[in-house]
């Protein structure tokens, strides 16, 4: 017994001694993976790993760190209590930390007591003075939190990601030097922001005052990417110093024009001759300039672009088509096409939609328009109407690399008949492509 006793002594004595002698990369690498509840644990391990936790650069405060603290099953006033608690531990863990914070991510619940701003400026003033790259603030309350001066003050901040927030930089605000990545959800930009020349993603999501961001489109931008999603104010000028855009989403609600011009599609095209992924709505057709005869009009090729896509688009809308062919039909290059069908489409009488669409879609500039390159289109919301089928004609005829046609039905169209009319109706289209695969989901 006393034999096996040394043994297992000697066993666990090894262990340990392994664990004390990984390399510092290797311990980082296996505390990447772990939740910060569970780096804390680790110092149980061994001397060496008792202190371990307090330098980790990675802090991560989510939804499954709050779980931790916070029943679901209690009292109003248990669970403020028990979320209290979770957000000492936050501000317990930032004052025993030593070394750089590189990372920090928190999830702000929906119940946070008022005086939680505080302690969250508390802790991004921190995170200022431990070398902070990468931040996240995803705030669930009802109320926006409004950036505290101390994130202006992150020089090395790279990876920049807000939902539900203020930004209201000081005014003698220079900007940000070093951010490579910037995400904004449901954030108000209240005064003139400077992201820096070195930014190369800018995503934005119902997002207010983005004028402020002007400077961000000088000459020497480094941008590659930019997605703008359901904005209201939009200043078209910026596009005019875009050069290096490589992927742009841009989807539109309501009034997205701030200053109300049009919108010079050739302009915007040749001002982003690298452009290779584009995603447009049905709203953004509706700033561009009117004309009876853009397709008689030609535009900067887009050579660089191979993936186009469009959502909302309404088929009995002649401008919309013109639009959409335009764009296709200036993109030489294009390997995949999405259009996904808005609403209004399938209230509307298919013998109107037919007249006012056919005699465009047979016109010589269309019928003579070949997609040498198309291989991938995905059709969504497939409701069958007369102009739309039309449209699917079209490509079929237009299309001699086609590989994969895909539809997804409306949710309106529940009918076993209905779908078999529309599918036989589809395969009644001479295609240009005879390795092209129809396919229904």
């Amino acid at each position: 017994m006393a034999s096996n006793a040394k043994k297992k002594r000697r066993h666990c004595g090894d262990a340990v001694d392994r664990l004390n002698n990984l390399p510092d990369n290797f311990i980082d690498r296996i505390l990447v993976y772990l939740p910060i509840h569970d780096v804390a644990r680790t110092s149980v391990l061994s001397k060496t790993w008792r202190d371990i936790w307090r330098t980790h650069p990675l802090l991560v405060f989510n939804d499954d760190f709050f779980a931790k603290f916070v029943s679901t099953k209690v009292s109003r006033k248990d669970k403020l209590a028990q979320l209290s608690k979770a957000l000492g531990t936050i501000t317990d863990i930032l004052l025993l930390h030593r070394g750089p914070i590189l990372k920090f991510h928190l999830s702000i619940p929906p119940d946070s007591p008022s005086r939680q701003c505080l302690r969250t400026d508390f802790w991004i003033q921190c995170l200022s003075n431990n070398g902070i790259r990468d931040l996240e603030i995803f705030n669930k309350s009802l109320f926006p939190y409004r950036m505290p001066s101390y994130l202006f003050s992150c020089p090395g901040l790279s990876y920049l990601t807000l939902t539900n927030c203020i930004l209201n930089p000081p005014s003698r605000f220079g900007g940000f030097y070093n951010l490579i990545s910037v995400k904004l959800t449901n954030v108000l930009i209240t005064a003139e922001t400077s992201f820096g020349t070195k930014l190369e993603q800018l995503i934005l999501e119902r997002c207010t005052g983005i004028e402020h961001l002007g400077s961000l489109f000088i000459p020497d931008n480094n941008l590659g990417v930019l997605m703008i999603t359901d904005s209201r104010e939009l200043d078209w000028e910026l596009f005019e110093c875009s050069e290096k855009l490589k992927l742009t989403s841009l989807m539109l609600t309501g009034v997205a024009n701030s200053k109300k011009k049009d919108i010079n599609l050739e302009k915007l095209v040749s001002n982003m001759p690298r452009i290779n992924s584009l995603l447009f709505d049905g709203h953004f057709c509706k700033f561009l300039e009117p004309g009876e005869a853009i397709s008689e009009r030609p535009i900067t090729k887009m050579e660089n672009l191979n993936s186009l896509s469009f959502e909302g688009v309404e088929f009995h809308d002649l401008v919309q088509i013109q639009y959409v062919l335009c764009l296709i039909g200036s993109s030489p290059n294009l390997q995949y096409l999405l259009i996904e069908q808005g609403p209004k489409v399938k209230s509307l009488d298919g013998m109107e939609e037919f007249l006012s669409i056919e005699p465009f879609l047979q016109s010589p500039n269309s019928i003579d328009m070949i997609l040498y390159h198309l291989r991938t289109v995905e059709i969504r919301c497939t409701v069958g109407s007369r102009a739309e089928l039309q449209f699917i004609q079209f490509l079929l005829a237009s299309s001699p690399s086609l590989r994969r046609l895909t539809f997804t039905y409306d949710t309106s169209i529940s009918d076993p008949r209905e779908k078999l009319r529309i599918s036989l109706k589809i395969k009644q289209f001479r295609s240009a492509s005879t390795a092209a695969q129809v396919v229904w989901k």
